[in-house]
């Protein structure tokens, strides 16, 4: 099934688990310091904006598809 036929409620599930996981992982990258591990520290960030890049992609494909129909 495409994403454009998506119920809405599948998007709401989506955001509400991706924005639970991307909070815990700021609230990793907040409560830690970059002195002690720098990599660890980048790689906290990267993956709070790369859940909030996934769910924006696929939000994008929905509406897009809504747009057409």
């Amino acid at each position: 099934m495409s994403i454009s036929k998506w119920h809405p409620g599948k998007l709401i599930l989506l955001w509400s688990w991706g924005g639970l996981f991307a909070a815990l992982a700021l609230t990793q990258f907040l409560g830690s310091k970059v002195e002690s591990s720098p990599i660890a520290h980048l790689v906290e960030l990267l993956i709070a904006l790369l859940i909030l890049l996934a769910l924006s992609v696929v939000t994008w494909k929905w509406l897009s598809g809504r747009e057409s129909n």
